[in-house]
């Protein structure tokens, strides 16, 4: 039977109608094709969905880079300070350590410890 189909409204049959078939089935084979790659493009190893965590990782990891830049510079700051600074180090010697210089008076404010308690 040829010529247009009432039921589905498609030309059926007549000059053409092989290749029409042809391309149709190369037009699915292209468009599943189409349609896997774009599902493997955003899962996998190498996806987009990996990719954005890869790049969320990467930004967590350069602001962590920063911070210890930071403190790193910081230390060095301090280390420099005790190595040319000769009062800073006898300050922590002091603090720290609770060293004193020979001829300091030493105040000791701790309460005397009594054989006996108060009792009221």
């Amino acid at each position: 039977m040829r010529g247009w189909d009432r039921v589905s409204g498609w030309w059926r049959g007549g000059p053409g109608a092989a290749e029409r078939s042809r391309w149709g089935r190369w037009l699915r084979v292209v468009g599943l094709g189409v349609i896997l790659l774009a599902i493997l493009s955003a899962v996998g190893d190498r996806g987009v969905v990996r990719l954005y965590h890869l790049s969320r990782t990467r930004a967590e990891l350069a602001r962590e880079v920063a911070r210890l830049k930071a403190a790193n510079a910081q230390l060095a700051e301090e280390a420099r300070a005790l190595r040319e600074d000769p009062t800073r180090l006898e300050s922590i010697a002091r603090d720290e350590l609770g060293l004193v210089r020979p001829g300091d008076i030493i105040y000791d404010f701790r309460p005397a410890r009594d054989a006996s308690p108060e009792t009221p």
